[in-house]
């Protein structure tokens, strides 16, 4: 009797152990983990290894790829390609000052409706809503200034990383209220993950980083500002301080430099308090992070000097891009340092497939997926290659500007060929000139192979993703009238935005 008695008891030890297996095996299946977005202003692909410690710490715990590249180098119509997974003739923001449409489906919607609570800080003043419509489908969403200076010369505020954290710090719940502004309330909340976008402005002009954060002084590299040896230089001296100038009025292009470099260390060393906030605080296990930017700088590329958005270069359009899974991810990196590139436009599609979430709705504002938007690169850049595709990128011009030339820009890694076209007094595009470079021989895009193109190279590929690119945009024929008129709105409706623009650069 007592051996049946045992043994009924091992039978039901039996099953409630098998009971409790079923459950563990179910709670194996990765809960919903945090997302960190992270996008800096003006951030150059070759800064990263250069001038951030902090994230190339992130990089070794998760992976990096080569680069991605900025549909255009501005920030409204790049970061709604970001959050759109559309390129900009898709989702129709072209330029600053250009809400996004209602209709167009964002990657913070998706995550809101799927539970995810959702919040975003931004620095830069063109990403207001007003300005930007991006603040739809943010459960907090915090774009006050309250730095008292900022761009000059009309002083437009910029929040600067410092307070930026602070914020983000304080709506994790991980740090106090800041009393000039930010979050005034928390995003976390226990149970439910969080979603948080922050975007920093800091290398953005004008170059102002803390003094601790300068290097030793490169030697000087004088230029001037205009030069008839030099008609086609272009040099943004708002961005070039009295302490880089010489009595002749030269510019020290070394300095200037160094000070934005002195302003990626700032946002690097800020970022890393967050980072190290949440490792302290036990969220950085369960957080996806990605780190990117919305656009370049150009140092003297095409003799352009201090400034983004009059060219389409690789100076320009490169950015870094850094991505940390969670430790619960069925998702593997296999290699910290992947090899290929992507476009800002791939970034809203691969975060949802490593999610185990289905792409945004946004076909049906265009028919083809290579020409309109980006894909997934979840399953490749764990595999450590992501395979050559097309790239694209453009400059698009307001009638008044540089003749209203524009700039279309196909990429099939090492090569890219940029084409630049005008309308003619019939109203027509016509090609006006184009250029082919080797990215891995010429990163500088120095030498044009146009005149006699190597064998390998692709020529009449690039022309025809090129041809079928401008094609999807049926408005660029009339597009430079209709960014004249929507600045000349702007101007009426709201003149001190101008300024801010101007200020800026824009």
């Amino acid at each position: 009797m007592k051996r049946r008695a045992n043994l009924v008891v091992v039978l039901a030890l039996a099953a409630l152990c098998t009971g409790l297996l079923v459950v563990a095996g179910c709670g194996k299946r990765p809960k919903r983990p945090n997302v960190l977005l992270v996008t800096i202003d003006t951030l150059r692909a070759d800064r990263l290894e250069r001038e951030m410690p902090g994230l190339m710490r992130v990089a070794a715990e998760g992976s990096r790829l080569e680069c991605a590249v900025a549909p255009r180098a501005k920030t409204t119509p790049s970061i709604a390609t970001l959050l759109s997974g559309l390129q900009p003739h898709a989702h129709g923001v072209r330029d600053l000052g250009s809400p996004l449409a209602d209709d167009v489906p964002l990657l913070q919607e998706a995550l809101r409706s799927r539970g995810w609570r959702t919040g975003a800080i931004v620095g830069n003043w063109v990403l207001k809503d007003e300005h930007a419509g991006l603040a739809r489908g943010f459960d907090l969403w915090v774009e006050d200034l309250p730095q008292t200076t900022g761009v000059p010369p009309h002083d437009a505020p910029q929040r600067t990383a410092t307070s930026l954290v602070d914020g983000a710090l304080h709506a994790l719940g991980l740090g106090p209220r800041a009393a000039d502004g930010g979050p005034r309330s928390l995003l976390a909340d226990e149970g439910e993950p969080w979603f948080l976008w922050l975007h920093l402005m800091d290398p953005h002009g004008a170059y102002e980083p803390p003094p601790h954060m300068l290097g030793i002084p490169p030697a000087p590299r004088w230029i001037a500002a205009r030069d008839p040896a030099h008609p086609r230089r272009h040099v943004a001296e708002y961005n070039a301080p009295s302490r880089a100038r010489d009595e002749q009025g030269r510019i020290d292009a070394a300095l200037v430099e160094a000070l934005h470099d002195g302003e990626v260390r700032h946002a690097d060393a800020e970022l890393s308090r967050l980072f190290d906030a949440l490792r302290r605080h036990g969220a950085w296990n369960d957080t996806l992070v990605l780190v990117t930017a919305d656009h370049g700088e150009s140092f003297g590329e095409d003799d352009y000097w201090f400034e983004h958005g009059r060219n389409a270069s690789e100076a320009t359009l490169r950015v870094p891009l850094v991505a940390k899974l969670p430790v619960d991810s069925p998702w593997r990196f296999q290699a910290s340092e992947a090899q290929g590139e992507a476009a800002l436009a791939d970034l809203a599609p691969t975060l949802l497939e490593w999610l185990q979430l289905p792409p945004l709705a946004g076909a049906r504002r265009g028919g083809d997926a290579q020409l309109d938007g980006g894909g997934s690169l979840a399953s490749d850049w764990c595999a450590g290659v992501v395979p050559t595709r097309p790239i694209f990128g453009e400059k698009v011009e307001r009638t008044g500007l540089a003749g209203a030339v524009q700039h279309k820009v196909a990429r099939l890694h090492p090569w890219r060929l940029e084409q630049r076209l005008a309308r003619d007094e019939a109203g027509r595009l016509r090609l006006v000139d184009e250029s082919l470079h080797h990215l891995e021989r010429d990163p500088a895009c120095e030498r044009d192979l146009l005149d006699a193109p190597p064998a390998d190279a692709p020529l009449l590929e690039l022309r025809a993703l090129l041809a079928a690119w401008i094609e999807r945009d049926a408005g660029l024929a009339g597009l430079d009238a209709e960014l004249e008129r929507r600045r000349d709105e702007l101007r009426r409706r709201d003149p001190a935005a101008l300024r801010a623009l101007e200020a800026l650069g824009y």
